[in-house]
């Protein structure tokens, strides 16, 4: 939670860099909670000579900056532009999460071969159809395996 209060002292001293017609568009209240809650022993060095995208910013600093350029600083062609690049990667998200949870396949069973070897002979290959092995039925083919291993090595 304290970078919160650090980003929004550095993001304060950002905003004393911008041209006052900038800085007016910034609603004042929206200003006025910035100075009150930020962090006012936390000093935050602006250069000047370095562009602000290539100042040393935490992630939080640039989530508050973005917010403010979207709300109030940026034309409405750049608007349109941020709606439309943050309309993407929200449907992109949502595929990557349907990809990993792939929730048409979530119940479907899942087919594991399992051989068997015992007394050295290699029984057929089964086929077992299951849905999600609980750590119940690990554990016992664990053991199960584990003992008939031990019992081969006995012989």
């Amino acid at each position: 939670m304290n970078n919160y209060y650090n980003a929004l002292a550095e993001v304060d001293t950002i905003l004393n860099y911008l041209i006052e017609e900038d800085y007016n568009k910034i609603p004042k209240n929206i200003i006025e909670a910035i100075k009150k809650n930020k962090n006012n022993d936390y000093v935050f060095q602006y250069n000047e000579n370095i562009e602000l995208k290539n100042q040393e910013l935490s992630a939080e600093t640039k989530a508050i900056l973005f917010n403010l350029f979207r709300d109030y600083l940026c034309t409405p062609e750049q608007k349109e532009k941020i709606k439309r690049w943050q309309q993407e990667d929200r449907i992109k998200a949502e595929k990557k999460k349907n990809e990993k949870y792939n929730y048409e396949d979530l119940f479907k069973r899942k087919e594991n071969k399992i051989s068997i070897v015992e007394n050295g002979n290699d029984y057929q290959e089964k086929r077992l159809m299951k849905y999600h092995q609980s750590l119940f039925e690990k554990i016992k083919e664990w053991l199960t395996s584990m003992l008939i291993k031990f019992k081969n090595n006995k012989k």
